[in-house]
């Protein structure tokens, strides 16, 4: 435990964590004799813009946070376990042969109101949605949903390259509130897949137009009056579906609003004066500056504000275009990952703000279940890289030529670690780089584009599985020319027992065997090096103490459904 978390959590608080092995501390929430009132806004910073209100388009987990409330899938995740549990689907059932999943739709789902609609009053959700949601994904241009399901669902890829608009055929219509999908073959994680908001179900009034209306069936509605470039207004919606244990409907809130606010001091000050209420990845810097200045308002009984370091399912790598020079050689690639010391970046250049050293491999040890750290990483030594980079000819760097490394934003953290790994290849291979900034939308479309050469990226699980972090090694996703999309194999890397073994774990029912595939797979993406894993993810949450129900998570999502404010007492109680 770094130096900064040992002074924080001698004088306070709340605190969520996990331990290598998945046991974890969790909140239990003892109300208090004032019962809270619904109603009222609460306002959570998010440190990236939206890039995009369409769901099947949404490649980043900011945006993922803010169109999880107004859109919604067949299926979701529980926020407290990540377990698939019923949300438009009512029911389902697999058949014998694990291909076809037939669902029953909830009736009395109805769309958000909007002058989409004729009468300008959202109607019922019906089984015909869910089809055209599906037909959109796979008769529209290069798309991440189309990605996530061209290999499952049977004829997306047949839809995809037709040039006319052609019905997915592994989707049918049954009735109003039945509707089955059926596979090209068995799966791991399409139920999984089902709960991203990329899959989620939309209605065809609304987008199948040039400009489409943002319109979904989520707890809350956009505001298109409040839109500003530096916040963006969720109102309340008073159709919607669930209800809590009393009948009483969700959600309780009146509205959410998300701030834009890049600057972690500009964040913290809002915070203070009571304009929002959750602050999300904050540096150990800033959390020990506020706990020093208002260190009262955490002793106080109950606290003012509530503060948890949480892991993430993300982890932080390094990535090359794998089919420009001189990234084609796999011994450049190895050479650079062996003489950067990520131990250095994580304990002196982040200060301790992560998990740790990513020393394995790219899968973080969130994942529960799944043996990380049988992965053997490529290890740090100086010696062994400069003799890989002679025999790639390109002795004590001679030849090489400038390369170009991408980062994205004004972010401080991305640039104190660019500039700390371009000292360390320059001084200790000779290997010359040039820090290129650009924005967040540009650094993804690049990444897509394979633009660039060497780039700090990061991956966000769309599903707790050890496969979904793969997804960023498979071959099946790289296509024949540099100059068409490649995600989220962003590097284009391309092997052939990978992909074996990463087919055969996404098919696989067998929790074990499915792991085992995986490791596998896994530890050929780390010795062939296209990425190179720098520190599993964790952060700080900040948040004020009237908020009841708010459960942060390890895949940032933000179930606000049940979310209320008024006062309670918290305790840590360990689960093990």
């Amino acid at each position: 435990m770094n130096n900064i978390f040992k002074f924080i959590s001698a004088v306070i608080i709340t605190s969520t964590m996990f331990s290598c092995g998945g046991d974890k501390t969790n909140n239990e929430t003892k109300n208090s004799d004032n019962q809270p009132q619904n109603g009222g806004n609460i306002n959570i910073a998010i440190n990236r813009q939206v890039l995009n209100f369409d769901p099947i388009k949404v490649t980043d987990g900011y945006s993922s946070q803010v169109l999880g409330q107004l859109y919604e899938g067949l299926v979701r995740f529980n926020e407290n376990d990540l377990s698939i549990e019923p949300l438009l689907a009512e029911s389902w059932e697999v058949d014998e042969n694990g291909l076809t999943y037939t669902f029953k739709l909830k009736k009395g789902v109805y769309f958000h109101d909007n002058n989409c609609f004729n009468d300008g009053k959202g109607r019922e959700l019906k089984a015909d949605d869910v089809l055209y949601s599906f037909n959109r994904v796979c008769n529209s241009k290069i798309n991440y949903a189309y990605s996530l399901i061209k290999d499952k669902l049977m004829g997306a890829q047949a839809s995809f390259q037709t040039p006319e608009f052609k019905n997915v055929s592994g989707v049918k219509v049954i009735d109003d509130y039945t509707v089955s999908f059926t596979l090209t073959k068995p799966s791991s994680n399409f139920l999984q897949t089902l709960a991203t908001v990329s899959l989620a179900i939309v209605p065809k009034e609304a987008f199948d137009k040039e400009t489409f209306e943002i319109v979904g069936t989520g707890p809350f509605i956009f505001d298109k009056t409040a839109k500003k470039v530096t916040k963006i207004t969720l109102n309340r919606n008073p159709n919607y579906h669930l209800v809590d244990a009393d009948g009483n409907k969700l959600p309780y809130l009146d509205a959410v609003t998300f701030h834009y606010v890049e600057n972690s001091q500009d964040r913290l000050d809002l915070f203070e004066k009571n304009k929002l209420d959750i602050i999300i990845d904050l540096p150990s810097a800033s959390i020990k500056n506020v706990v020093e200045n208002q260190i009262s308002d955490f002793e106080s009984k109950p606290p003012k504000y509530i503060l948890g370091r949480y892991p993430e399912l993300v982890t932080t790598y390094l990535e090359f275009n794998t089919k420009t020079e001189p990234f084609k050689n796999v011994k450049v690639r190895q050479a650079i990952a062996m003489a950067i010391d990520k131990v250095k970046l994580v304990d002196v250049i982040l200060n301790g703000e992560a998990y740790g050293p990513a020393l394995n491999g790219i899968v973080p040890p969130a994942i529960k279940g799944y043996d990380y750290e049988s992965v053997i990483g490529i290890e740090y030594s100086i010696e062994k890289a400069k003799k890989l980079l002679a025999e790639a000819g390109y002795k004590n760097g001679d030849g090489l030529p400038i390369i170009k490394f991408y980062i994205s934003g004004n972010d401080n953290q991305n640039l104190r670690i660019a500039l700390e790994i371009q000292k360390q290849l320059l001084t200790d291979l000779n290997v010359n780089t040039e820090i290129v900034t650009v924005s967040f939308a540009e650094k993804l479309e690049m990444d897509k584009t394979g633009y660039g050469s060497m780039g700090i990226s990061a991956w966000l699980a769309d599903y707790p599985s050890p496969d979904n972090f793969l997804n960023i090694g498979y071959g099946g996703y790289v296509p024949a020319s540099l100059s068409e999309p490649s995600f989220p194999n962003s590097s284009r890397f391309s092997n052939r027992d990978f992909d074996a073994y990463f087919e055969q774990a996404t098919t696989s029912t067998d929790e074990l065997k499915r792991n085992e595939l995986c490791l596998k797979a896994e530890q050929i993406l780390i010795n062939e090096a296209p990425i190179i894993p720098l520190w599993y993810n964790e952060n700080y949450r900040l948040f004020q103490s009237n908020l009841i129900d708010y459960r942060p998570n390890v895949m940032h999502i933000h179930n606000l459904t049940k979310v209320r404010i008024g006062k309670q007492e918290q305790e840590v109680v360990s689960v093990k």
